[in-house]
């Protein structure tokens, strides 16, 4: 979670009107579900399905591990992490446990 949210500040960096949402429900599964929200730049179609991949990165400083270490943690926890993103407008990710 710490990550994320951290990911989101980052990426709201410049950005007029900045806005970072944590929102918590079950799913329709009933499953529990945490959302981290924010309007930053996004992720590109192109990137968005590499993000989870061990020392992938788009940030000059970036090491490329705080999401593939997430992923892992949530699986190990028996749970699942996802992205989806309209590049400009929103970027969720999705915690389901």
């Amino acid at each position: 979670l710490i990550n994320l949210i951290k990911n989101s500040v980052q990426a709201l960096k410049g950005r007029l009107e900045a806005k970072i949402q944590i929102k918590s429900f079950y799913n329709k599964r009933g499953r529990p579900t945490i959302q981290v929200i924010d309007n930053g730049q996004g992720i590109l179609d192109d990137v968005i399905d590499k993000i989870f991949i061990p020392f992938f990165t788009t940030k000059q400083s970036g090491s490329g591990i705080g999401l593939s270490l997430s992923k892992q943690i949530m699986r190990l926890h028996g749970g699942t992490i996802t992205a989806q993103s309209k590049p400009n407008e929103e970027t969720i990710f999705n915690m389901t446990f």
